[in-house]
């Protein structure tokens, strides 16, 4: 809990709280009552989206702001069906939507939401059974509650376009020592367009919430966990799974490191995972690292320019590794913080290994600023890539597909195209952030009509450069290939040749700010706007011959 709570002020007002539980009649102090009025208030807004009630400006303690809210909380999860049953996310809102209503529609409604609240606290206040009080942590667990975001899923023709095949003829590169992370929605592993050893391994966070959920130390609620966790996993879980999933919640409880050694257990699909909901990262690491060797010759490559013809199916790299990081599940409700967690697991796991074993991440994503609460590139997943960066790992991002938009203005809509519209993780600083050009002709059309527009919010210049992102010919499920449009197409490409200046250079491993100035330095101007293209289109042979 954050340094507040642990304060004697803080303390000395639960007591008075608590105090109040027990007080009846017009004896009963302001406290309590004015805490009800705020639940009042949040309860009404939840209900109706067109409310404009708001709250008395009277100073609010930390305690009471945040007892307000979590009676919110527990009133609308209160139902059964919610903590012990397997429901989907609009079912759960539906169930908080009728406790809201039958709460309201209670003529002893306030004296339920008191007593809600006072049972909030006081299961706060209270150890467990069979658990001593603990002593005040020296450092808080926990500093900060964010908003939840959902993220959207924002060859050969373009490979040439960015001279990554002839850097691939001209230098020696030898692709057996890089991984890559591809945080998207998951590689069709067994695709023909990889190579058996292609994909190292496979990691699943869209379930990542039942995992470290502290109500896992209570029956129900780790019952109804493991179910959706066997679900999601193909039917299948960890040997132990229903003890292993308690001792990581009673971690947590108890203060004591994250369980990371039992969470892998849980997060990793093994060597036959379950086919992606999506195709969108197959896409994605096809362009990174499709390869034509081998066995996979009988696979159909890339169309050329007219779409009739063919000629090589090869990615940016063909022989890299790399790890499937899957975050995009059925629900965008926690996806990021599925994609924190796939950020501080690769931070971890490279810490564990002793060296860099995942040397760059690739992430087609697209988070909207959350502008009320933080600054722009200080979100927590902005400040999660940075962390990941500081640890020597190369981090590229979408730009976003935000650059033209219906704008309404006066009452009449009208489409535009929109500057200020990077979108996180690509807003952090040092994230290497690609925008969008034409395939094969970026001289002729310049920026793609999607593709997010700079500045920053703060006014940095982004995106970083461009690579192609229109119609890109690449592997998707079902075995087959097809063209998607996206700046999540143009960022791996630069992760591609990011991966290809470390397999030629291994003293750049380790480095990303010098990578990062390398790829922008050496980029052509296309004689477009800054806040557009950036420093301009990828350019791969440039940036090799650079050094």
């Amino acid at each position: 809990m954050s340094k507040w709570w642990n304060e004697k002020r803080t303390k000395a007002e639960l007591e008075a709280y608590l105090a109040i539980g027990t007080a009846t009649g017009s004896a009963e102090p302001q406290k309590i009552d004015e805490t009800v009025a705020d639940v009042r208030v949040l309860l009404n807004r939840w209900s109706d989206a067109n409310s404009s009630e708001k709250m008395d400006d009277r100073p609010r303690s930390a305690l009471g702001r945040f007892v307000a809210l979590c009676a919110l909380v527990f009133i609308a999860g209160s139902d059964r069906a919610i903590r012990s049953e397997v429901v989907s996310e609009g079912e759960k809102a539906a169930i908080a939507q009728q406790n809201i209503d039958r709460l309201q529609a209670s003529p002893r409604g306030e004296d339920r939401i008191k007593q809600q609240v006072v049972e909030l606290l006081t299961r706060m206040d209270t150890p467990a059974p069979g658990r001593a009080a603990r002593s005040p942590a020296r450092t808080p667990m926990v500093f900060q509650i964010s908003r939840n975001r959902p993220a959207s899923a924002a060859i050969a023709r373009s490979v040439p376009t960015v001279k990554a095949d002839a850097a691939r003829r001209l230098f020696d590169v030898d692709f057996r020592d890089i991984n890559w992370a591809v945080v998207d929605s998951g590689i069709k592993t067994d695709h023909p367009a990889f190579n058996p050893t292609t994909v190292k391994h496979t990691y699943d966070f869209t379930f990542y919430r039942e995992i470290v959920d502290l109500g896992n130390e209570d029956d129900a609620v780790r019952t109804a966990n493991l179910a959706t966790i066997k679900a999601a996993r193909g039917g299948r879980l960890p040997n132990g799974a229903n003890t292993k999933l308690k001792k990581i919640a009673k971690a947590c409880v108890d203060g004591l490191p994250l369980r990371s050694d039992l969470i892998e257990e849980f997060v990793d699909l093994g060597d036959a995972p379950r086919l992606p909901r999506s195709e969108h990262g197959t896409h994605v690491a096809g362009i990174i690292g499709a390869c034509r060797a081998g066995p996979n010759t009988d696979e159909p490559p890339d169309p050329d320019a007219d779409g009739t013809g063919v000629d090589n199916a090869n990615g940016m790299c063909p022989g890299i590794g790399l790890y499937d990081f899957r975050i995009l599940g059925a629900s965008s409700s926690d996806t990021e913080f599925a994609v924190i967690a796939a950020l501080q697991f690769i931070r971890n796991k490279n810490e564990q290994a002793g060296f860099l074993e995942i040397k760059g991440v690739n992430m087609s994503l697209a988070i909207p600023h959350d502008v009320r609460n933080y600054a722009c590139g200080g979100t927590p997943v902005c400040v999660e890539s940075e962390r990941l960066v500081d640890s020597g790992v190369v981090v590229v991002a979408a730009a976003g597909n935000f650059g033209y938009q219906q704008t309404t203005v006066n009452g009449q809509a009208f489409n535009n195209y929109i500057a200020f519209s990077i979108t996180d993780p690509g807003n952090a600083e040092r994230v290497i952030t690609v925008g969008s050009t034409h395939r094969y002709a970026p001289f002729t059309y310049g920026i793609s009509y999607f593709s997010s527009r700079g500045p920053t919010g703060d006014g940095r210049l982004k995106p970083d450069l461009v690579a192609p992102g229109e119609r890109i010919y690449a592997p998707v499920l079902g075995d087959s290939w097809d063209f998607l449009d996206g700046t999540s197409m143009a960022a791996p490409h630069v992760s591609g040749a990011a991966a290809l200046l470390m397999a030629r250079y291994p003293e750049l491993i380790g480095k990303p700010d010098k990578i990062k100035r390398i790829l922008c330095e050496s980029a052509t101007d296309l004689g477009r706007e800054r806040s557009f293209q950036g420093h301009g289109i990828l350019d791969v042979l440039r940036a090799l011959q650079s050094q």
